[in-house]
């Protein structure tokens, strides 16, 4: 009988602080024939090969496979039941020909992922026993699992059904009929990519066509135009899709800390490196690693990123013996590199061989004819997770077709959150627009201090409210040229106050 364990990977894995994680606490206290690790976004790839890697030094024929999923919330029910039974249905399948056992640990992730295996656990659309860990501190200095029950005891007067009736998967068409072998992904649901212009269409063409050739791309566009969508299209359409996809944000990395986090670092390499790491590169091998905003790689690491290119090995921050990996590189950036080679904060030889092949996606304002497309996609979106019937009424949508969006696809998303969020109307009218895009028309903005009576439909007070005072915010900053002191002063606000609430609570970055 094959013992296989399912888990999500979460922040604590494989260890926390001086504590062994979940994962690796109950594969050093149980056998397990295969373990197959739920990883939510490329940040916890280098998690599940860290376990892995933990793992194979005392039980080596222990078999690991993994799968991608990507959640826009950790914390949306709805959204999480519903990517993790589409890969479950897929993940089925592969154990049909043999015998096996299969357990789930609960403890990684959050408490709505939790929730969301108990559902298919208790629905009886898997079958597998729960399992829940104790760690040593809360259980006499050992680490204890014990088994979550869902007898009938615990559920009266609810039938759950169990093995007997868990119901026959049937196989996705494209999915292939082996298992996955050691260290292969299984993917989840891949992008959604929304349009149909013609400017597009022929970046999807070219994606699509360069995705079987293992050769470096660079895809260039503006800020919010949707790079890492097609960079997730070409690895999705490349011989790499079963194997894992790394993104990496250039740009959000310290200088101090990137070639560890690109190339991993041994115990003791520098203070604070109690354990060892694998780097981006070594937990992506086999797969696709995505530079995103590689314009903002520091100099010193060009170089080193030039030799994994190039001969395709990485040496660890602390160690002097290269190690083999086998990437394919893609990457993004909104800058103008050629300005950069000129004046020597990009080097040449690195961009010639990141751009065998250079993709440039449109901005949304010469693609206008994917705005409605994009729309009914947000919209509908929106009303699926909030169970709403919200649509946008003619005169905003005259508004939406007209502005030239500078943060691109990703402004109109959040654009279409925002008027969401504060109409009640099925057909949400242009006063509830974002204040950049009225005031790019030269038109006020309703807000709550100016209504004088209540509209019939109702209105959000409070998301009025708090998109008045984001407003305020963004504008005394602007009138400050981002000086968040001087902006607290014309607002009559404390300078910490101004920079917490801004932060936390608007989801505004201050400068500082």
């Amino acid at each position: 009988m094959n013992q296989i364990l399912l888990s999500f990977v979460g922040n604590r894995d494989p260890y926390a602080d001086d504590e062994t994680g979940p994962v690796l606490s109950l594969l050093q206290s149980r056998s397990f024939s295969r373990v197959v690790l739920f990883c939510n976004g490329s940040s916890y790839v280098e998690r599940a090969r860290s376990v892995h890697e933990a793992v194979a030094i005392d039980s080596p024929h222990t078999r690991f496979s993994y799968v991608s999923i990507d959640l826009e919330s950790p914390i949306d029910y709805r959204e999480i039941f519903h990517e993790l039974k589409a890969a479950i249905d897929q993940l089925l399948p592969t154990f049909a020909d043999v015998p096996h056992r299969l357990s789930v640990l609960l403890d990684p992730g959050t408490p709505q992922m939790q929730t969301a295996w108990f559902l298919l656990v208790a629905s009886g659309h898997l079958d597998a026993e729960l399992l829940q860990g104790v760690p040593p501190r809360f259980a006499g200095g050992a680490y204890k699992v014990r088994s979550v029950d869902l007898s009938h005891d615990l559920f009266p007067g609810i039938t759950i059904s169990r093995s007997d009736a868990r119901p026959e998967v049937t196989r996705p068409a494209q999915t292939n009929a082996a298992a996955p072998s050691d260290g292969e992904w299984i993917q989840g649901s891949p992008a959604t990519i929304v349009g149909a212009s013609v400017g597009f269409s022929d970046v999807i063409d070219q994606a699509r066509r360069v995705a079987r050739y293992d050769v470096s791309v660079i895809i260039r566009g503006e800020t919010g135009t949707g790079k890492e969508v097609v960079a997730h299209l070409i690895h999705d359409s490349s011989p790499r899709a079963r194997r894992p996809f790394v993104a990496i944000n250039c740009a959000a990395i310290s200088a101090a800390l990137a070639e560890s986090e690109f190339f991993g670092h041994e115990k003791g390499a520098f203070t604070g490196a109690d354990r060892s790491r694998l780097g981006q590169f070594r937990a992506a091998d086999e797969g696709t690693v995505f530079l995103d905003e590689v314009g903002d790689l520091p100099l010193e690491l060009q170089a080193k990123l030039l030799r994994v290119l190039e001969d395709g090995t990485v040496v660890p921050v602390g160690s002097d013996k290269p190690v083999r990996v086998n990437v394919r590189v893609l990457a993004a950036t909104n800058r103008d590199l050629e300005e950069q080679i000129a004046d020597g904060s990009f080097r040449r030889d690195l961009y010639e061989r990141l751009a065998n092949v250079t993709i440039r996606i449109p901005p949304l304002r010469e693609r206008t004819d994917d705005i409605p497309l994009l729309l009914r996609h947000f919209v509908s979106r929106w009303n699926e997770q909030y169970g709403e019937q919200k649509g946008i009424g003619d005169d905003a949508l005259a508004l939406l077709l007209d502005y030239p969006w500078p943060g691109n696809v990703r402004e109109l998303q959040n654009a279409v959150a925002s008027i969401c969020a504060m109409g009640h109307s099925p057909h949400i009218g242009a006063e509830l627009l974002p204040r950049a895009i009225l005031k790019h028309f030269d038109r006020p903005r309703s807000f709550a201090g100016a209504v004088t009576e209540i509209p019939p439909e109702g209105l959000d007070l409070r998301a009025l409210l708090h998109d008045m005072e984001k407003s305020f915010y963004q504008d005394a900053l602007g009138k400050t040229n981002g000086n968040a002191e001087q902006a607290a002063r014309l607002l009559g606000i404390n300078g910490a106050a101004f920079r917490k609430a801004a932060r936390e609570r608007l989801g505004i970055d201050s400068g500082e």
